[in-house]
């Protein structure tokens, strides 16, 4: 459903506003006011555009314009309809740099890929025969075995 570019669930949005702000009573009254004004729009739109297009018609302009009230819809089809010329080159452009990125980003066959020759990994220090168990704290610093935190300092004699 689409009245005067406005969907179902919109028209029931209004409808909801309506109903809290004006109430029951005064919400027919405002809907028949609305159809009242809309029905004058639609009157006064086909009267200009039957003068202008008599006169267009007189002029031999070779125009034809719309005899419905323009909605959201007609407004973006008209206006993609007269860009249209302008954006195809636009488009080509654009479809021709897509291509070349997508044959930039392709990937590299193999043979112009450089070998990679693999290293043996690097030694691990050794260790002090299990001492260091706890990793950094584990460190066997003095006899108590507490690493870092017990490297000894204010140890008393």
């Amino acid at each position: 459903m689409n009245f005067f570019g406005i969907g179902g669930t919109e028209l029931l949005v209004i409808f909801a506003i309506m109903l809290v702000v004006a109430g029951p009573k005064r919400m027919i009254r405002w809907a028949y006011v609305l159809g009242l004004y809309v029905g004058k729009a639609r009157d006064m739109w086909s009267q200009a555009v039957t003068v202008l297009q008599k006169e267009l018609d007189e002029a031999g302009a070779g125009i034809k314009l719309p005899t419905q009230p323009p909605t959201r819809q007609n407004l973006s089809r008209i206006v993609s309809d007269v860009v249209k010329p302008y954006t195809q080159e636009l488009e080509k452009e654009w479809q021709e740099t897509q291509s070349a990125v997508r044959d930039i980003n392709q990937p590299v066959s193999s043979a112009a890929k450089p070998s990679v020759t693999k290293t043996a990994p690097p030694k691990t220090p050794a260790t002090n025969n299990g001492a260091d168990t706890f990793g950094a704290w584990g460190k066997a610093t003095d006899d108590a075995g507490f690493g870092a935190w017990s490297n000894g300092e204010g140890k008393e004699n």
